[in-house]
């Protein structure tokens, strides 16, 4: 009875200090967490939001790197923070996969998560290839299996789903080449280690715009724009089965789903101002990185979605350490 008491005495104590910080915040600077290295799309897409939010809501928002565990060490970190909204994580598509590869028991279902942009997935060739379009590489793979080799980053990431998405819909076999990262990944097709890339269209964009590389679309369901004008064509249009693993490139923050309701609904609402800054759409769209502005609702349902579909993949494919099932992930 006395542990049910303090229990309960406890549970009481922290609800009012959770209305007071709600009722307050933001009293003290934020610090965001991102999971990746400094550099790369999502810790700067993280610096880019920071910068504008901290005008919003009239506080310092601070940016620090906490790499390792596919992002878990990190997601780890801000969960073990109070839950505030002083403590945020700087996210990835690759937090929709940790908890099936064992990395933390935390799932999609245990944030409030925040979509700012991301890139699409291109198949990219070098300029001298004889490839044209993606019809002429399908047509090779088709009368010769395995003689393409495609090279994306590592195992279970979301360019490796792409190419696996790509070879279901269009029903080739292509020889799937793993690299540590998309930049090693581009360097071996440009040295012709292999025949084609896949990876996001703004990591690609450099060699793109520099005529070294040609994109023969996005491994998408719908077409991109470039801010030049250049059109990559969709090739779900052509292939409509790529939509069956529902695997993209996002990047944003998440804060724990506990988080005070005021508060969340506070950062909402800056959220939605910040999408809407003139300067930070031009600069995204410099990046060739699309806005999504997604949060709440129908930012979870992407989001759930994407785990279920990649999670249940790498279960398939037997990568993954944990059932997508033992998670509560919900099959596709």
């Amino acid at each position: 009875m006395k542990r049910v008491l303090k229990a309960a005495a406890f549970a009481a104590a922290f609800a009012f200090v959770s209305y007071a910080q709600a009722e307050e915040w933001p009293n003290r600077p934020i610090e965001v967490s991102v999971f990746s290295s400094a550099g790369g799309t999502t810790d700067f897409v993280n610096r880019l939001v920071a910068s504008v939010m901290e005008k919003t809501i009239g506080t310092n928002v601070s940016v620090v790197n906490r790499t390792g565990g596919g992002g878990a060490v990190a997601m780890n970190y801000v969960w073990q923070q109070p839950h505030n909204g002083n403590y945020w994580l700087g996210a990835s598509e690759a937090m929709q996969s940790v908890a099936v590869m064992g990395f933390t028991p935390l799932t999609t279902k245990d944030w409030h998560w925040y979509v700012v942009a991301g890139a699409p997935g291109s198949i990219a060739v070098p300029a001298n290839s004889p490839y044209q379009t993606i019809d002429d590489l399908v047509a090779v793979a088709k009368a010769r299996p395995g003689a393409i080799n495609v090279s994306h980053s590592s195992i279970g990431s979301v360019w490796h789903l792409k190419s696996l998405a790509l070879m279901g819909a269009a029903d080739i076999k292509l020889n799937s080449v793993p690299y540590e990262g998309s930049n090693p990944a581009m360097v071996a097709a440009l040295s012709g280690e292999v025949q084609a890339v896949i990876a996001g269209v703004s990591e690609e964009a450099e060699y793109i715009r520099g005529g070294q590389m040609r994109s023969l679309g996005v491994v998408e369901m719908e077409s991109f724009t470039s801010p030049e004008g250049t059109v990559f064509p969709a090739i779900g249009e052509k292939f409509p089965k790529l939509a069956d693993i529902p695997a993209s490139q996002w990047v944003g923050f998440a804060l724990p789903k506990d988080t005070p309701a005021d508060i969340v609904a506070k950062v909402d609402e800056a959220f939605d101002k910040v999408m809407a800054d003139d300067g930070l759409k031009k600069t995204l769209s410099d990046r060739w990185l699309a806005q999504f502005a997604l949060r709440g609702e129908k930012a979870n349902e992407y989001l759930n979605t994407m785990e279920s579909g990649v999670g249940w993949k790498l279960q398939e494919l037997g990568i993954a350490k944990v059932s997508p099932e033992e998670l509560g992930i919900p099959k596709p």
